[in-house]
């Protein structure tokens, strides 16, 4: 089989290292396998714990670089890899010891950019067993033209997936003016161009209880998230317009569903008539029409407790 460059952007994640890194040593397949770690300027011990950990491995690279967030870290990553096939995995994340083999095996062979597995949380102080054998030959699904599905949600995370190298290059990598929220933006401009493959088999744990992680902030993954989609559509011009009006809806109703749940907004406000627009037809240019509705996770709650803010 093709190599493996596996790669891990880290920032500030030492709790986690000791067993991210023995997850990635451990993974079973007969393939080439090289590591690329990427420290985005961490302030706690990651970078001396990632030089420790790793002494003696072979084919290992670590970079140390100022911070300048998870986008141009994961670009970084990409640039330095040297094998055919990348697999990501965010430096608290596990990987099943059989997760790159098997993803690895669906890709082979195949015209699909990526091929992506399932995930499941674990507490810390109930570690997976990662050491479980997966289905030695598990269902694979094409995902065909999959930018629609990419824009309604996120596919993945980057422990989910294994991608070809080029592929990854040939899209310019990650949106580095999305500073967090990398993995989407580099979703939709693979899915923009190729096929996806989904593989019915659990390959990645994420920790329930990671503190720092974007999606613990759930204004700012989805302010990030609306802004990656105005920007990928600014950047695409060419993109179907029954697409664009998709993604409108799309950023539109998730703008409204929010207003709604913790402003307190009601029909007839500002986020209730671009819902409203968007369903008509009238957005007008759309990366313009959604990063006005990405302007609602700026709002702060109102004050008091007549307005339902903090009802869900």
């Amino acid at each position: 089989m093709p190599g493996v460059s596996f790669v891990v952007p880290v920032y500030n994640k030492a709790p986690y290292l000791v067993g991210v890194l023995a997850a990635i040593r451990a993974q079973r397949g007969d393939f080439e396998r090289e590591y690329v770690f990427v420290d985005d300027g961490s302030t706690d011990n990651s970078l001396e714990l990632l030089r420790r950990l790793t002494d003696g491995w072979p084919a290992t690279v670590i970079e140390a670089q100022s911070n300048h967030g998870s986008a141009h870290a994961t670009n970084r990553a990409i640039a330095l890899a040297g094998l055919p096939y990348l697999k990501f995995v965010d430096a608290d994340d596990l990987l099943a010891h059989d997760a790159t083999d098997r993803l690895l095996q669906a890709l082979h062979g195949s015209d699909a950019c990526l091929a992506y597995g399932e995930a499941a949380d674990y507490r810390s102080d109930a570690k997976p067993d990662l050491d479980a054998p997966l289905p030695p030959s598990p269902n694979i699904k094409r995902l065909k033209a999959p930018l629609k599905l990419a824009i309604k949600n996120s596919l993945f995370n980057p422990s989910q997936f294994l991608a070809r190298t080029d592929c990854l290059r040939e899209v310019g990598g990650c949106d580095e003016r999305i500073v967090f929220g990398q993995d989407y933006t580099l979703t939709l401009r693979l899915a923009a161009k190729w096929d996806f493959l989904r593989v019915a088999a659990l390959v990645a744990y994420l920790p329930e209880d990671a503190p720092g992680r974007v999606s613990e902030d759930f204004a700012r993954e989805l302010k990030d998230v609306t802004f990656a989609l105005a920007n990928f559509l600014r950047d695409n011009p060419s993109t179907p317009e029954r697409t664009k009006r998709f993604a409108c809806q799309r950023a539109a109703g998730r703008a409204w569903k929010y207003a709604r749940r913790h402003l307190g907004a009601r029909a007839g406000s500002e986020w209730y008539w671009l819902n409203v627009k968007s369903r008509l037809d009238l957005m007008g240019p759309a990366a313009d029409f959604i990063e006005r509705c990405a302007t609602v996770y700026d709002r702060a709650k109102p004050a008091g407790n007549g307005t339902g803010a903090a009802r869900k």
